[in-house]
């Protein structure tokens, strides 16, 4: 009976069975329309094609660093821009895969997630890409973490009472069957996809995934560790966003109202409960040092004690919310699905609606020095001109 939950549990959202996930938009955050299993895998390994179309391909997300501005998305695209998204080059990438991140961590040092459990690098700020992780890697790191669980989890039976002996009978059950998972994944692949990646500083970074995939880095990623047994997530819900407080604190949103927090620079977590039952697709940190956090159903809310207490945001807008940013002057975009862009001049208490022309989705915003807004989604970057009050690109 274990067994068949744990398969059960496995497939409630995967690639194959998109069709069934509670909100449509939550494809376009994943990338997952892209690239289908149904593709052959020699295609998606071979390097990401020059087009000019690039610009207006499926893209979902930003990253800026300086006067560089990355921006990813399908069939493996990355582009780079010094002039605020004015003109564009494509970079060179070594995966035909849909990338469903990117950001930097360093001088001249970028990240990005893939499809395929793949994480990818850059020493020259986001112009060339190798593969650092495959999803055969992510697997190994798995295997590890797994193995280490069950060496305790058998240590744990051996001074094991009657009274909690099935219990942790079971729990090594659950174990063993995600370890056999993993091995396998060793020389089959990983088929779901990192998801975000987030460096504090030129050392410490994340990469979150679906299903829980929990990565740490601490030498600038060189090497990375598998950690998702540490935090609160028994039921495996996907990890979408990661920011970090003024003041410090971690915070991880995902799937199914998941919400993780750490005050002490990751060496713990603890689960934040109970604060929305629906998915939050992402997080940001105001320049007030008040956390965001949003997803479904435009639910957005607010927290001024880092974390541990929330309150909601009322926007008067349903439209689901996939992707925000914040500046130190107190500004917050948010942007999602059917058009939606919320914007804030006072750290997230109050939002106003911008209009937008086409009800696409938005995965992804940046803000211009000049105060143009820009989104990623379908049919590559919208600008709008918050002065000449329009939307240009889409």
């Amino acid at each position: 009976m274990r067994r068949t939950r744990a398969a059960r549990n496995k497939n409630r959202l995967a690639p194959t069975g998109t069709a069934a996930i509670h909100a449509a938009v939550l494809v376009v955050a994943l990338g997952w329309i892209s690239t289908g299993l149904s593709e052959p895998t020699e295609f998606a390994m071979l390097p990401s094609l020059q087009s000019e179309l690039a610009e207006q391909s499926l893209l979902l997300d930003f990253a800026r660093s300086g006067e560089r501005l990355l921006v990813a998305g399908e069939s493996g695209h990355i582009l780079y821009s010094d002039d605020g998204g004015q003109s564009w080059t494509q970079a060179d990438v070594p995966i035909s895969l849909t990338i469903t991140s990117v950001a930097f961590g360093g001088s001249g040092e970028a990240w990005a997630t893939a499809h395929d459990g793949f994480l990818l690098h850059s020493s020259d700020n986001g112009a060339t890409w190798e593969v650092k992780l495959t999803g055969s890697d992510v697997a190994r790191l798995s295997v590890s973490e797994l193995e280490e669980k069950a060496e305790a989890q058998r240590a744990e039976l051996e001074n094991a009472t009657a009274e909690n002996r099935e219990d942790l009978e079971w729990a090594l059950d659950d174990t063993m069957f995600a370890l056999e998972e993993a091995t396998a994944a060793i020389d089959e692949g990983m088929t779901s996809p990192l998801l975000n990646v987030w460096f504090a500083d030129d050392s410490e970074g994340f990469a979150l995934g679906a299903y829980g995939v929990f990565l740490h880095t601490v030498d600038g990623g060189q090497t990375w560790k598998m950690e998702s047994n540490r935090l609160d997530n028994p039921d495996k819900y996907h990890l979408y966003g990661i920011t970090r407080s003024s003041a410090g604190t971690l915070l991880v949103a995902g799937e199914a109202g998941t919400l993780l927090r750490s005050t002490d620079d990751g060496d713990s977590w603890e689960r934040v409960d109970y604060v929305y039952a629906g998915s939050f697709f992402d997080a940001v940190s105001a320049g007030d040092g008040s956390l965001l956090i949003f997803g479904l159903r435009g639910n957005v809310f607010r927290s001024t004690d880092e974390g541990a207490s929330w309150v909601p945001v009322q926007t008067n807008d349903q439209r689901t919310l996939m992707s925000g940013m914040a500046t130190d002057d107190g500004t917050v975009v948010l942007a999602g699905a059917a058009g939606a862009v919320l914007f804030s001049d006072d750290n997230g208490v109050t939002f106003r609606e911008i209009p937008t022309d086409g009800g696409l989705v938005y995965s992804d915003v940046d803000l211009a020095s000049d105060g143009r807004i820009l989104l990623a989604g379908f049919g590559g970057i919208a600008v709008i001109d918050t002065a000449a009050d329009n939307t240009e690109g889409q």
